[in-house]
């Protein structure tokens, strides 16, 4: 085991010990295991996966940097968020606000890519939100 620390400017999000961790690195998914390489690394926009005792823990986040020493590994996130904290509704109302403003905003390249990226965080949260949704559905029906 090693211990995985996620923190934002606000908050710290994830402070635990794990058995593994999945980053979304810039060049593609990054697998950390206990004793892995030191390294730092930037993070982009996805999902990380913690594993612990048989049972997953999803986290959304926006981009950020990792640092991962043979004890443990941090993240500093730009923005991190649980699955289970994550609000379908109003990850639903970013989602629609977004696609209106891609629409609306064809012709403003800057505008247009804000609204994309807005986009992109928006459906990350959402296959978060049906991710952890449907795991708690399995586990209760059997």
């Amino acid at each position: 085991m090693f211990h995985l620390r996620i923190a934002t400017l606000e908050r710290v999000v994830f402070d635990e010990d794990v058995v593994s961790v999945t980053l979304p690195g810039t060049a593609g998914e990054l697998g950390i295991l206990p004793k892995h390489m030191p390294l730092i690394t930037p993070l982009t926009l996805g999902e990380i996966i913690a594993r612990k005792n048989g049972e997953e823990f999803s986290l959304a986040i926006s981009g950020g940097m990792a640092e991962v020493q043979p004890q443990g590994v941090l993240i500093l996130a730009d923005q991190a968020e649980r699955a289970e904290e994550i609000d379908e509704k109003l990850a639903e109302e970013a989602r629609v606000r977004a696609e209106k403003l891609m629409q609306e905003k064809r012709d403003d390249l800057a505008s247009f890519a804000e609204a994309s990226a807005e986009l992109e965080r928006a459906l990350l949260r959402l296959k978060l939100v049906q991710k952890h949704r449907s795991k708690s559905t399995k586990g209760f029906l059997q």
